[in-house]
């Protein structure tokens, strides 16, 4: 029965892979450095065998004619115990997010969804797409993986009905930007390629939740892409941890001096073109910069939109009244496996939130998948630009 316990350690290790995993999101979700992110990642990967070697040390002692019944009898000892118990553990949080991830739906507030998925391999003419879209700088191999879908994009317009927007508002539309990582695998003509349709959507307001580059060299393609997007109600922004780790005040100075509004910590009010009442607009950077903005007592009977590089804010917007909150970050983990769905998501929910939109009374969540990542690779996980259209109830 040596296949049996083939199987079972197959189980066991998949089950350490989920536990170590979850705590690798939820560590990531705090403010870190750069060197001790990827020292966390290579510690975690570098377990996953060192694991499978214990286990298979203790269950095996040498015997080759092991039965399925020796690896229940090694739980009486507590060595093993502790490994078979951290597997099964694990086992049982990786059903439990799998049938999550299963019986996810949207919610009943989103009424419609157009979208198509481009892909500028494709429509990229004289088949030249890996001298104009990938670049020669770090991760290029990366990004020239078979079937990897960096180079698409999903297009989608998608409206939701929400309880207190004014009926003034009826039909206001924004489309968000997320996790652009320049970084130079990707080329800047991929990037002006996206803001081209994103300006072919006509919203009525663009805004960017965060991580603008990874390289401070590539903060020039700016004017070429976000720069060049203007909307009737303005264009806003926050940046992100990526940002956090370079110099976040020269990328404020670059986006202001493209005509993007810095909303960092603080919040404006969005006049209606109808004379009625205001919609408040706020930024949020925590926890990597700043503090949550100070939305008064007033704003409250205001409907208010919250741009949070995470989706980790999304009890304190809760707390706040907050109508919709628009999120990124996550990258809706780059990589979704089949049935699993995404593994890596650093957030202290680890890959509730990953992606998609959520009802979390008062508050609807948005987390955008994003456009790009430091590391250059997407599969079954397509990079989004999203319009989103909000409806009134009509009660107001």
């Amino acid at each position: 029965m040596s296949w049996l316990i083939g199987i079972a350690i197959f189980l066991l290790t998949s089950g350490f892979a989920k536990l170590s995993t979850m705590a690798v999101n939820r560590l990531l979700s705090f403010p870190q450095s750069k060197w001790l992110i990827g020292l966390t990642e290579v510690i975690q990967i570098s377990l996953i065998p060192v694991y499978v070697a214990l286990l298979t040390r203790c269950v095996r002692r040498g015997d080759p004619h092991l039965s399925f019944g020796d690896l229940a009898g090694e739980v009486t000892s507590l060595y093993p115990a502790i490994l078979i118990g951290v597997g099964v553990l694990g086992l049982v949080l990786l059903i439990r997010s799998t049938i999550v991830y299963q019986c996810y739906r949207p919610p009943n507030c989103q009424i419609a969804v157009e979208s198509q998925v481009i892909d500028f391999r494709q429509s990229n003419q004289s088949g030249f797409w890996r001298e104009t879209l990938v670049g020669r700088r770090p991760m290029r191999r990366i990004a020239l993986l078979p079937s990897n879908e960096q180079f698409t994009v999903e297009v989608s317009t998608k409206t939701f009905v929400l309880p207190r927007l004014p009926k003034q508002w009826d039909g206001v539309s924004i489309v968000q930007f997320a996790d652009t990582h320049f970084r130079g695998a990707v080329t800047s003509a991929w990037f002006q390629a996206v803001c081209q349709q994103a300006f072919d959507l006509k919203p009525d307001l663009f805004v960017f939740t965060g991580d603008l580059l990874d390289d401070p060299r590539l903060l020039d393609w700016l004017p070429e892409t976000l720069g060049r997007l203007t909307a009737p109600l303005g264009q806003y922004f926050i940046l992100g941890n990526h940002d956090w780790y370079l110099n976040a005040s020269e990328i404020r100075r670059e986006f202001e001096r493209q005509g993007w509004i810095d909303l960092a910590g603080r919040s404006r009010e969005l006049p209606s073109r109808t004379h009625g009442p205001p919609i408040i607009i706020c930024g949020d950077e925590t926890p990597w910069m700043g503090t949550h903005p100070d939305l008064a007592s007033e704003s409250n009977e205001l409907f208010q939109i919250l741009l949070s590089h995470t989706p980790d804010n999304i009890n304190w917007a809760r707390e706040q009244g907050v109508d919709l909150m628009l999120a990124g970050h996550t990258h809706g983990g780059q990589i979704s496996l089949p049935l699993l769905g995404p593994v890596y998501s650093p957030s202290r929910f680890g890959c509730r939130f990953a992606s998609g939109v959520f009802w979390l009374d008062p508050t609807l969540l948005y987390v955008s998948r994003g456009l790009s990542g430091r590391e250059p690779i997407r599969y079954h996980c397509v990079p989004e630009l999203t319009k989103l259209v909000l409806k009134s109830c009509g009660l107001q």
